[in-house]
């Protein structure tokens, strides 16, 4: 009984939410319903993101051009939006990355690279379809994602949807976690990279 009245609770106020009517505003707090919350706060006991201020893990992936990118190429020349989303040509995650790509410019006026990852092994025909012009890096085993220690959300079956954004020398200077408001990311990107 515990686990569908959590269930409830978590689709009631991811419905409110979207719907965006009268009373959404008192399950919202930092853009996360509070079933949600509540469900990350237990995750957070075991698994904890990686904090503003920390040094962000290395890696290197492949594109979907098939070129290998590394983090570290960028250090010392260009501050790095690295956004997390769970999987290409879906709802949400397709929202999230049409707004990325629609502020692509400005990001790049600000000297920021913007890189989208997630578990798809092949991404080129998701940038076909929407024309996006941004780097999505495969991360098929979920390795970097744990080194991110990016939480899932309802309850493991989703990848999380988080972004960060890492400084020139390499120091994470803006974590945003929001799964429900995937275009939410990119005003909280703009703020981070005028700082």
């Amino acid at each position: 009984m515990k686990k569908f009245t959590c269930a409830a609770a978590l689709v009631c106020s991811a419905a409110l939410l979207v719907a965006n009517v009268p009373g959404a505003a008192a399950f919202r707090s930092v853009g996360l319903p509070i079933a949600h919350q509540q469900m990350r706060t237990f995750q957070s006991s075991t698994l904890s993101m990686v904090s503003e201020g920390q040094a962000a893990p290395s890696f290197s992936l492949k594109d979907q051009s098939g070129s290998t990118i590394t983090l570290a190429s960028y250090k010392g020349k260009k501050d790095v939006v690295l956004f997390f989303y769970p999987k290409d040509d879906t709802p949400g995650c397709t929202k999230e990355a049409q707004a990325f790509n629609a502020n692509l410019d400005e990001f790049q006026k600000m000297g920021a690279e913007v890189i989208g990852i997630s578990s798809d092994a092949d991404h080129s025909a998701f940038v076909e379809k929407y024309g996006l012009k941004m780097k999505l890096l495969s991360d098929i085993n979920g390795a970097v994602r744990k080194q991110f220690k990016v939480p899932s959300s309802l309850f493991g079956a989703l990848d999380g949807r988080v972004t960060y954004v890492i400084g020139k020398d390499g120091i994470v200077k803006k974590i945003y976690d929001n799964q429900f408001n995937p275009e939410s990311h990119i005003d909280v990107v703009k703020e981070a990279l005028k700082k």
